[in-house]
């Protein structure tokens, strides 16, 4: 029945509203959550659960509706789980600088690309891929770009001293 009832909402918004100043047309994203079992709970939960629905149906192009399941939940807490232990990493130097050389011609090393990995302690390497958008949304990306930026000029002093690496640059992506 939730889902007939959210069917005709969205199609009552198909078509254009005229207002004074010409047509207006907006989209729908509905979440939908059922509530009302055996367990008890507070108003907020059922409410929390029909928006990450909606947060859902609004990722899968809008005018569209969404049932809660339990796997968006698993994934909004193994999100926050993951960035608490991101806001982490850096105090408790979990992160590491690899580095890549850059070859020119047959084997000449004229630099290095410096690559952040996150040694994370129960998950093992954590994925650039997860990392750098996660660091992105959560504004952790200045503090994880200062990071690198200093550890790779280190580096730099380091190999500066060594005759074999002296003459190497580094590119920090």
């Amino acid at each position: 029945q939730a889902e007939t009832v959210g069917h005709q909402f969205l199609k009552s918004f198909e078509q254009a509203f005229a207002l004074e100043h010409g047509e207006h047309r907006c989209s729908l994203s509905i979440g939908i959550t059922l509530f009302g079992g055996t367990t008890a709970e507070g108003s907020d939960q059922p409410l929390k659960r029909a928006e990450l629905a909606m947060f859902q149906a609004k990722a899968a192009g809008r005018n569209t509706l969404r049932f809660f399941d339990t796997r968006m939940q698993a994934e909004v807490n193994t999100r926050a789980a993951l960035e608490a232990a991101l806001r982490q990493a850096l105090p408790h130097q979990q992160l590491e600088l690899v580095y890549q050389p850059q070859v020119v011609g047959i084997g000449r090393v004229t630099g290095v690309e410096a690559l952040v990995r996150w040694r994370h302690p129960e998950r093992g390497l954590v994925s650039p891929a997860e990392i750098i958008p996660l660091a992105e949304e959560t504004g952790l990306i200045l503090p994880l770009g200062n990071w690198v930026l200093a550890t790779a000029c280190q580096q730099l002093v380091a190999w500066a001293r060594q005759p074999e690496t002296a003459h190497l640059t580094l590119a920090v992506n």
